[in-house]
C-alpha cells in the first residue's frame, strides 16, 4: 500500500488551484475557505456522551403502515409517552416497542435498548427498501446504537448519510429479512452484533472507511457485503452459506474471520462441505488484502475472484474445500498474489478461467501445498523444487472440469503456516481524510471548468493533475 504524508496530500490538492488575480481571485479564494472548513468540520467530529434514566410507556395501535418515535434534533421524544427515559443526551428504552420505527434525528446521543426488543410487523414484509424497519438513522454524525433485540420486519437498523455511527453489541434475529444496511456513510462500526436466521443480508454495506468486527453471523444465507472502499471485516465468527461478498470494492481488509459453512439444520442436512462460497469478489475489485481468515468447509470454492487485480492472499488457512481458489467468470482477474498461506492436500484445486498473471508467491515466500512432496536439502523451510498449481477449468466436450498447468509456486514451503500470528495490515488514521480530500479534488475540478474565460480567449491553464492512488473507486449509482 502506498502512503502519502498529509502535507503531500494537502500540496497535492492545493496544486490543483490556480490564482489568477484579474480573474476569479476573490471567488476561489472563498470556496478554498469553505474546502478548509469542511475538513476541519470533519476531523474535529466528537465522540457520544452517557448519562442517567426517565420512565415512559406507550403502545397505541400503529395502523396498516409503522408508525415513527422520534428522537427530535432538539433532544425531545415524540410522542413523549414513547417508553424512552432521556438523561442529557442518553436514550434509554424502558419497555418493548412492537410495530413502530425509531427515528433519530439528533447528533451525538447513545440509543441504548436495555436489552429490550424492536418488533417489525413480519406480515407486511416487501422487500429491502420497505418501510418496516427497526431504527433508521439519516444524514447522523456520532450516533451509538447498542443493547436491543431486532425481529421480524425488513430492516434493523438503516443507516444512511452519516458517519460515526456505532452498532454495538445487539443482536438481530427471527425473521429480519436485513440485519443492518449501510448506505453513502463512512466510519460505522459495527462490532459484537450477533446475527441469527436472517432471511437477506446480515450487513450490507456500501460507504468507506467502515469497520465490521467482532460479530457472530450464523443460520443465514448472506453474510455481509461490500461497496466501497477502505473498509475492513476483522475478527467475525460467520457459519453461512455465502459469507462474505464484494462488488465493486477496492482496497478493503478481510482479516483473522473464521470462515465456514453453516452448521447441520432440517434445511441444511448434514453433509462433508456445507457452504457455497467463502468470499467473493465481483466486479471491479482491486487492490483488496484477505489475510489472516481461516476458511473450511465449501462446496464449491473458499475465495472467488471474478473480476478485478492486485488483490493479496496471504497467511490464511484452507481445508475441505472443492476449490481452495476459484478465478475468472465476469472478467478477467490480473496480478492478484497468493502467498504465506496454508492449502492443506484436500484444498489444493484450483478452478482457472480467463486469470492471467497470477502469482503463487511473492518473490522469496511462497504457500504451503498439503500434496507437495518435494525435499529441502539445505532445510530454509522452502522446498527444492517449484510446485507445480494444477488448474481445472470447465469443458463442454468432456462434460465437466479437465485439469491442466496453470502455473507453479517458485517457493513452496515444508510447514503450514501459523495464522494466528500472520501481521494483518491497517489503514493509517488519515486514511478518512483522503478520501475526502479526492472528493474535494474531484469538485473544484468540476469548478474549474466553469470559470470565465481569460481576456485573449483561453482557458485557464491548471497543472497537470497528480494522482493520489492509482485506483478510483466509486458507490454505487
Amino acid at each position: 500500500m502506498i502512503h502519502f504524508s498529509q502535507g503531500f496530500l494537502i500540496k497535492t490538492l492545493l496544486s490543483q488551484i490556480s490564482f489568477d488575480i484579474n480573474d476569479g481571485l476573490l471567488l476561489k479564494k472563498r470556496l478554498l475557505t469553505a474546502v478548509f472548513v469542511a475538513v476541519l468540520l470533519f476531523s474535529a467530529l466528537a465522540g457520544s456522551q452517557l448519562v442517567h434514566f426517565s420512565s415512559a410507556n406507550f403502545f397505541p395501535d400503529p395502523g396498516p403502515d409503522l408508525p415513527r418515535i422520534y428522537i427530535r434534533n432538539d433532544g425531545s421524544v415524540e410522542p413523549a409517552t414513547a417508553p424512552i427515559e432521556r438523561t442529557g443526551n442518553l436514550y434509554k428504552l424502558t419497555d418493548n416497542i412492537v410495530l413502530y420505527t425509531i427515528e433519530i434525528q439528533r447528533d451525538n446521543i447513545v440509543l441504548d435498548g436495555a436489552g429490550h426488543t424492536i418488533q417489525g410487523n413480519a406480515s407486511r414484509i416487501k422487500g429491502y427498501d420497505d418501510g418496516n424497519n427497526g431504527v433508521i438513522v439519516a444524514e447522523r454524525n456520532n450516533v451509538t446504537i447498542t443493547r436491543l433485540n431486532f425481529e421480524q420486519g425488513d430492516t434493523g437498523v438503516r443507516i444512511s448519510n452519516s458517519s460515526h455511527i456505532n452498532i454495538a453489541g445487539n443482536t438481530f434475529i427471527n425473521g429480519i429479512t436485513m440485519g443492518i444496511a449501510v448506505q453513502d456513510s463512512r466510519l460505522v462500526l459495527i462490532e459484537a452484533n450477533d446475527f441469527t436466521d436472517i432471511y437477506g443480508p446480515s450487513v450490507s454495506c456500501n460507504g468507506s472507511a467502515n469497520t465490521i468486527r467482532n460479530n457472530k453471523l450464523t443460520g443465514s444465507v448472506y453474510g455481509i457485503e461490500i461497496e466501497g472502499s477502505l473498509n475492513v471485516i476483522s475478527d467475525n465468527r460467520i457459519e453461512l452459506l455465502l459469507p462474505i461478498i464484494l462488488d465493486k470494492a477496492g482496497s478493503n481488509i478481510i482479516a483473522r474471520n473464521n470462515i465456514s459453512g453453516p452448521a447441520s439444520s432440517p434445511h441444511l442436512p448434514d453433509q462433508n462441505f456445507k457452504g457455497n462460497e467463502g468470499i467473493a469478489l465481483f466486479r471491479r475489485c482491486s487492490n483488496n488484502i484477505i489475510s489472516g481468515n481461516n476458511i473450511t468447509g465449501f462446496v464449491n470454492q473458499a475465495i472467488r475472484i471474478t473480476d478485478g487485480s492486485n488483490n493479496t492472499v496471504y497467511g490464511n488457512y484452507f481445508a475441505n474445500n472443492q476449490f481452495a481458489i476459484a478465478l475468472g467468470g465476469l472478467g478477467d482477474p490480473v496480478n492478484n498474489t497468493f502467498y504465506g498461506n496454508t492449502f492443506t492436500a484436500d484444498s489444493c484445486k484450483i478452478h482457472i478461467n480467463n486469470a492471467e498473471g497470477t502469482f503463487w508467491d511473492n518473490g522469496t515466500i511462497g504457500n504451503y501445498w498439503g500434496d507437495y512432496n518435494g525435499t529441502d536439502s539445505n532445510r530454509d523451510g522452502i522446498g527444492d523444487a517449484p510446485y507445480i498449481v494444477e488448474g481445472y477449468k470447465w469443458d463442454n466436450d468432456a462434460g465437466g472440469d479437465v485439469s491442466f498447468v496453470s502455473g507453479q509456486d517458485n517457493y513452496p514451503l515444508m510447514k503450514p503456516v501459523d495464522i494466528a500470528v500472520a501481521v494483518i495490515p491497517e489503514f493509517p488514521s488519515w486514511a478518512p481524510m483522503l478520501l475526502t480530500l479526492i472528493a474535494l479534488t474531484v469538485i473544484l475540478a468540476v469548478y474549474r471548468k466553469r470559470l470565465p474565460k481569460t481576456p485573449n480567449n483561453q482557458s485557464y491553464q491548471e497543472p497537470n493533475n497528480t494522482s493520489l492512488l492509482k485506483n478510483s473507486f466509486f458507490l454505487k449509482n
